[in-house]
């Protein structure tokens, strides 16, 4: 994957970005939150579904243009994932970004060595599933 993710990062070739999303539905990523902010009832490792009360601060970082992306790591070992993290579906994480104001430019998946952003047109045509037809 992680030669993937730098053949994209590098090329932008239509044919990388598609082998990409099919690797990557049904993975998990890791998202790094606020430790503070994760629930006392979230216990490390186990599967815990957020309540209407809870209030989780994600992360994020700036792009190379100023704008804000939210990250998600392809691993739990990733340096930006060290101070506390969620771990969610590739899709849910999408879905989540989409959801977010404007503010957002949209997302960004780290691999071990190379990065690559997602911004809201390319996650919507992520979301909406048409990538993996046949071109024509």
């Amino acid at each position: 994957m992680e030669q993937l993710i730098f053949d994209v990062a590098e090329h932008q070739a239509d044919k990388d970005f598609r082998e990409l999303y099919a690797i990557m539905r049904g993975k998990q990523v890791f998202v790094p939150i606020d430790r503070g902010s994760i629930p006392a009832a979230a216990a490390a490792g186990e599967q815990y579904v957020t309540t209407a009360n809870d209030c989780l601060k994600m992360q994020y970082v700036i792009g190379p243009n100023g704008q804000f992306l939210i990250p998600s790591a392809t691993s739990e070992d990733s340096p930006i994932v060290q101070n506390g993290y969620v771990g969610m579906d590739w899709t849910a994480f999408l879905q989540m970004v989409a959801k977010l104001d404007s503010s957002f430019f949209g997302a960004l998946l780290q691999g071990k060595t190379s990065w690559v952003a997602f911004d809201r047109d390319r996650i919507n045509y992520i979301l909406g599933g048409t990538w993996d037809r046949p071109i024509g």
